[in-house]
């Protein structure tokens, strides 16, 4: 584990000067490129849309999203879920937009009770790594699942990431989507298991609309989930 780390550092630290000129290229050549939200469609499995929401202008401010959408959907029987999607176009890094939810949420009250890396399989034999998160703020008790899409190709685990967003910038494609999906933590409820299902409904939309490749990621297959330090 040790030997990895070092050789990842390593490698960021060589491709440091090729990814602040890719940023600076990607940030000039980029920032008037026009964002598409993804199509979703209507109903998602058993949840019905229910109701469309905006950002308020001081949240808009402070992520600034190119474009985004904010949807509630509802089924009987199953956790109701709250859909964000926001498009990043033209970025000059992830840094500059989306913020983690392990890090907003706590800065907003709520208290992190815990968090861990899951991994979502899709239709087409593809797995995509996100993270699952359980919150709580006096009364209320959230479970959100989050990821940070890029374009032509799934996420990767976290070490893995960090080092293919450096790839990314000097190929050109800073472009990235943010999406959360939460649910309310109930007795009655299975927010985990549910928040899953939905997540490998939407994830190929949200993927097609960065790439112009069709994922072909539309439907879950098995569940799976892994544990990880929070870190």
């Amino acid at each position: 584990m040790k030997v990895r780390a070092r050789l990842v550092g390593a490698a960021i630290g060589f491709l440091l000067p090729a990814l602040a000129l890719a940023r600076w290229t990607a940030s000039a050549g980029a920032a008037g490129a026009p964002a598409g939200l993804p199509v979703l469609s209507e109903p998602i499995a058993a949840w019905t849309l229910s109701s469309e929401s905006r950002l308020t202008d001081n949240e808009i401010s402070i992520i600034n999203p190119d474009a985004y959408l904010l949807r509630s959907y509802e089924a009987p029987e199953r956790a109701p879920i709250v859909v964000y999607v926001g498009l990043y176009k033209g970025r000059a890094g992830y840094d500059a937009g989306a913020h983690d939810p392990e890090v907003c949420y706590p800065a907003q009250g709520w208290e992190i009770v815990r968090s861990r890396d899951v991994e979502v399989p899709l239709a087409n034999g593809d797995t995509l790594h996100a993270k699952l998160l359980d919150a709580q703020k006096r009364s209320d008790r959230q479970t959100v699942l989050y990821w940070f899409q890029p374009a032509a190709r799934w996420p990767a685990g976290a070490a893995a990431e960090q080092l293919l967003r450096i790839f990314d910038a000097i190929a050109g494609r800073p472009q990235y989507a943010f999406v959360r999906l939460s649910a309310p933590a109930r007795l009655n409820l299975e927010p985990t298991r549910d928040l899953t299902d939905f997540a490998a409904r939407i994830a190929g939309a949200v993927r097609d609309s960065l790439d112009s490749t069709p994922s072909g990621a539309l439907q879950p297959t098995a569940r799976s989930e892994r544990n990880a330090p929070s870190s």
